[in-house]
């Protein structure tokens, strides 16, 4: 019952685990994933090919189907194919370090989920306007609503864990994608 209420972490010839819920440990967590995934998917999307970008929206019907019919096992691994898809032409070093931090991130996101509260329809719009900045091969895009998407989730739990905590690592990272701020300085003069 734990571990369906995701409370309890449990993988085959390990010990089960308790998740934590150390407000610190999501934050950082949470913004490790806004700012990989939306690294990934400005260098990823726009290579998509249509055959991907199909792939892609067979994930989102995939969620479609169990979210009607109340299957969040099979909801939460429709989500993480979903956005793992867009992320296909990463390269095997980012794609590793994406895949730890999600799979960090995938006992919350299960947490998250079976509260009462989900905003179901807010959740498809979000990954509908996802799936149509990667059709149009728009990583920019899709990086700033992948990154708004996760932002409002991660909020949201560490608002369950610690009401009063505010998220200042994933406002943060927020800002870094949102304003896109110039990150790469003036090319260094050659020296004689």
């Amino acid at each position: 019952m734990l571990q369906q209420e995701g409370l309890i972490v449990a993988e085959h010839n390990k010990r089960p685990r308790m998740l934590s819920f150390d407000p610190e440990v999501i934050d950082a967590n949470s913004a490790e994933v806004i700012l990989l995934f939306s690294l990934t998917a400005t260098v990823s999307v726009p290579r998509l090919s249509d055959g991907e970008v199909a792939t892609i929206r067979t994930s989102l019907d995939e969620m479609r189907q169990a979210e009607k019919c109340g299957d969040l096992d099979r909801w939460t691994q429709a989500d993480i194919k979903f956005h793992a898809d867009a992320f296909v032409h990463a390269g095997a070093p980012l794609a590793a370090r994406v895949k730890r931090a999600c799979d960090e991130f995938q006992y919350y996101l299960r947490f998250l989920v079976t509260r009462d509260n989900v905003q179901w329809d807010r959740i498809d719009a979000e990954h509908e306007a996802i799936l149509d900045a990667c059709a149009a091969r728009n990583g920019d895009l899709v990086s700033t609503l992948t990154a708004g998407h996760f932002a409002r989730g991660h909020i949201t739990l560490l608002a369950h864990a610690m009401p009063d905590k505010e998220p200042r690592l994933i406002r943060a990272a927020m800002r870094l994608i949102v304003q896109k701020p110039e990150l790469i300085g003036p090319r260094r003069m050659a020296r004689a």
